[in-house]
């Protein structure tokens, strides 16, 4: 029995330490029996991975619509392996959640005997690799197109190799290419790539269909076409409205996605792209596909261009052999013997210059001994040869670019005599050539390297820096609030801020540093041989100092800072890929820190830019999880010393970091949009949480929402106030929606409209934080502002702070004038109560009468009704 404990105790001892090892750990480990189902699936990593481990247990690793990464999408060869009782690593299957996220889950597992060896199953661990397969998926299709692209003389070619490349990498079964013919009027299918299952191909035959854009009821297609964006349909039905929707479903397909390719603004066409399984999409995908689009539209430009000037030259060509610019005789030595008079006219070379010579004697060297091998082999030959180009002096000394042609001469006992042909001058098209090669590595707008460009010479500096054992840094450049100068002053004004940086970053850096233009308003920096970051440093200062230099705009003086983000070679990153990504990283961080600074990459940050996607994350799903909640803070009347009404405020309850504050979780939810589907919770919350008060007993009050400033251009903000109002059946005059100044004043004639339209919807109008803004009496009196809310700032000092006072006073004194009800925020002692009952303001908010406090305690609050001693 001694024995049997202590082997108890080892085993509980064994299971603790596997215990704590998961809870660390990104993995969490499984079990399956001799029939590969599953018996235990435990640890903390499966519920970031979406897997509900009782929902899964007697259950098949198939057994729920998971499919295999590889091997085709089929079980087959995984299950050969089982069947072997062999181990297997890192096997990858895709797998969807309850909630409808793609997950990509990769498992190991060891196949289990008893001492007898009759097998019993198998045990291993598993691991959530979702983010690791997108990125791997994305810079698979990204490289692909690129190369694709790069090698290509016909869009209409390579894009079914990218449609193959798409498919393949994320295992769907086919796609099409879609033209907008001119005048912009129909869709015509040119170009497709498809698996070989005969209904599939049967779908996807080359005949030329037609949609007509205005009439036709393709509207995944058609979305993409007229909006210009990405269209998905997840779960393809039937009965939905689109093309050919009966062969499809038919085929088996499930998921359709269009996404649009343009030239400028216009769309010129769509890619659509067709699954037989129900694959979630994300933003990751959207985003790369997007920059597929991007691609394609830069090279269809690129090609366009190029194909406009060969059709102008091939015209001229035709005219130039009709009229034959010059003509030439050789010997049969191949010696110039006569060359017609026009050569001069047309190049500016002398013709004598060229008698007596060979092709190959005066020229400027452009062909290789090889070209010239070549083309006296053909000579010997007599065969005749075409386009042959050469650069010649003329006589200003400079250079000039000829093109000639020749055929053998014979007499008529078919005796060599030499060569005679055509000349013609090619320096325009080769200047032509070169700009479409310096268009292709670089930026249209600011003649700097473009990405593509950086990308290359960044890989030759990690070269040359590992042989040679070198530091050098990559800097990250992003302007602050650029998006405010392109809504305010025009896109036309934002290129010519861009312009205007490029000038001061080149002018600023040395000549050995190259500065690129990734796109929008992001530049990149290499900085060469810097061994120590205070030599990045002072870079990095160089330019916060270049770019905040005042620049006039449409006739305004404007001032714009940049954000810095440096990653130093080798520290930070040791190839292309990782010195980017760490450098964004800090960019971002730079950011989030104040702007018109810079900031180094550390494994700190990274840590943190990990967390803030941890919480982007679990911010998207809190209003689905339910884990908003709000408090109401009372606002008192001070003639009455009775609560008039409160202001709802949103708290987050996160299931693993407790509650969270809003300093942390707004600004967030600002920057990603998602401040819009929390704010239309909060006001439903609200009006339902009053009528609720008022069914058990409270009288009917005012009840406060803020209005961020996304929400406040949201298209949807009527409809979502009238919806939460209609939904609760609260008296819309009970709802005070409270607006900054800022918001107001910034765009005021959109202020003014959506203003009148709350107006009339009932609901009541506040400016919150008054006093901070730069908003004035004559300002205001042209909006419906019921109430004025003088900001906490002004408060904290009172009575004591004489300029605070003098503010507080005029601010009372504006809202009597316009008839406006006055609240004061944050009063916390009774002086502050004083002063402003003196000054007549009419109520007032703060922890002077009570914090912001959940529905029940607010309840018992109002039934108690203390006054303000």
């Amino acid at each position: 029995m001694e024995a049997i404990r202590k082997v108890d105790g080892v085993v509980q001892q064994s299971d603790k330490r596997l215990s704590s090892l998961l809870e660390v750990a990104s993995d969490w480990y499984w079990e399956q029996d001799e029939n590969f189902r599953f018996t235990l699936l435990t640890g903390p990593a499966l519920k970031k991975a979406g897997i509900d481990p009782q929902a899964d247990l007697g259950k098949m690793q198939w057994g729920s619509g998971e499919v295999p990464l590889h091997d085709g999408g089929k079980w087959d060869q995984h299950l050969a392996v089982l069947n072997a009782r062999h181990p297997f690593s890192d096997f990858i299957y895709k797998y969807v959640s309850s909630n409808g996220e793609l997950h990509y889950i990769s498992a190991s597992g060891q196949p289990v005997f008893d001492q007898g060896g009759e097998f019993l199953g198998y045990r291993g661990i598993g691991r959530d690799v979702t983010q690791q397969v997108q990125w791997e998926m994305r810079r698979t299709i990204e490289h692909a197109v690129t190369r694709i692209l790069a090698a290509s003389d016909n869009i209409h070619v390579s894009i079914p190799r990218i449609i193959e490349i798409i498919c393949n990498t994320l295992g769907w079964v086919g796609g099409a290419h879609w033209l907008l013919d001119q005048p912009y009027t129909m869709l015509r299918c040119v170009g497709m790539w498809g698996a070989t299952t005969p209904a599939i191909a049967g779908l996807l035959t080359l005949d030329n269909r037609l949609i007509e854009v205005d009439k036709h009821p393709r509207d995944l297609v058609r979305h993409a076409c007229d909006a210009g964006e990405a269209a998905w349909v997840r779960e393809l039905q039937p009965e939905m409205p689109s093309t050919d929707s009966d062969e499809m479903a038919k085929a088996g397909l499930r998921s359709v996605l269009a996404f649009p390719i343009k030239t400028g603004s216009q769309v010129i066409g769509v890619i659509e792209l067709i699954s037989d399984k129900i694959d979630p999409l994300t933003t990751d995908l959207i985003e790369c596909l997007n920059d597929v689009g991007d691609q394609i539209s830069q090279l269809t430009q690129l090609i366009h261009a190029h194909e406009k000037l060969q059709q102008r030259e091939e015209r001229s060509r035709d005219l130039i052999e009709l009229s034959s610019d010059w003509s030439w005789e050789q010997d049969e030595q191949y010696r110039t013997t006569y060359i017609d008079g026009r050569m001069e006219e047309k190049t500016g070379i002398n013709p004598a210059s060229q008698i007596g010579k060979r092709l190959w004697d005066s020229v400027v060297p452009n062909l290789t001994e090889e070209d010239w091998l070549n083309h006296k082999t053909l000579l010997e030959r007599r065969e005749p040869f075409y386009d042959l180009e050469l650069r010649l002096p003329d006589l200003n000394d400079g250079q000039r670019w000829v093109s000639v042609s020749g055929r053998p001469m014979f007499d008529a006992d078919g005796n060599f005599k030499g060569y005679r042909g055509i000349g013609k001058d090619v320096t325009a098209r080769k200047g032509n050539e070169d700009r479409i090669r310096y268009l292709a590595t670089h930026d249209a707008l600011t003649s700097l390297p473009n990405r593509s460009m950086f990308s290359e010479l960044l890989n030759r500096t990690i070269h040359s820096a590992r042989r040679y054992n070198r530091k050098f840094a990559v800097a990250f450049i992003d302007l602050d609030r650029f998006k405010l100068i392109n809504d305010t002053l025009g896109h036309d004004a934002g290129d010519t801020l861009l312009k205007v940086v490029s000038i001061r970053l080149t002018e600023c850096l040395r000549t050995s540093d190259v500065v690129a233009r990734l796109g929008g308003d992001e530049f990149v920096v290499m900085l060469q041989e810097v061994d120590e970051q205070m030599d990045a440093a002072s870079a990095a200062n160089k330019i916060l100092s270049a770019v905040i230099k005042p620049v006039t705009l449409m006739g305004q003086e404007c001032r714009v800072t940049c954000s810095v983000g440096i990653c130093m070679f080798p520290a930070g990153g040791e190839d292309e890929q990782t010195l980017m990504k760490n450098a964004d990283i800090a960019m971002y961080r730079a950011k989030e820190d104040g702007k018109n600074i810079y900031r180094f990459y550390s494994e700190d940050i990274k840590s943190q830019s990990l967390e803030r996607m941890v919480l982007e994350t679990g911010l998207r799903r809190a209003v689905e999880l339910k884990q908003f909640f709000l408090h109401y803070q009372a606002q008192v009347d001070l003639k009455t010393r009775t609560i008039m009404g409160v202001e709802a405020l949103v708290r987050w309850q996160h299931p693993e970091l407790g509650e969270i504050q809003p300093l942390q979780f707004i600004p967030l939810a600002e920057e990603t949009g998602l401040i819009v589907p929390i704010g239309r919770w909060v006001l439903r919350e609200a009006c339902m949480q009053n009528v609720a008060w008022q069914r058990q007993g409270v009288p009917p009050m005012s009840i406060a929402v803020n209005l961020s400033a996304r929400q406040f251009v949201d298209e949807s903000l009527i409809d979502d106030i009238a919806n939460a109002l209609q939904e609760s059946g609260m008296d819309p005059k009970l709802l005070e929606l409270e607006l900054t100044e800022s918001m107001v004043i910034q765009n005021s004639q959109l202020a003014g409209k959506l203003l009148t339209a709350l107006k009339n919807i009932g609901v009541r109008i506040a400016i919150d934080d008054f006093g901070t803004g730069y908003s004035s009496l004559a300002q205001l009196k042209h909006f419906p502002i019921d109430t004025l809310k003088v900001d906490r700032s002004f408060i904290r000092d009172l009575p004591n702070n004489i300029e605070d006072r003098a503010i507080t006073q005029a601010i009372i004194n504006m809202g009597k004038t316009l008839s406006l009800t006055v609240v004061a925020e944050g009063v916390e002692t009774m002086d502050q109560e004083s002063f402003l009952r003196d000054n007549l303001c009419d109520e007032i908010q703060g922890f002077y009468f009570s914090k912001p406090i959940s529905p029940e305690h607010f309840l018992e609050l109002w039934n108690k009704q203390k006054k303000i001693p």
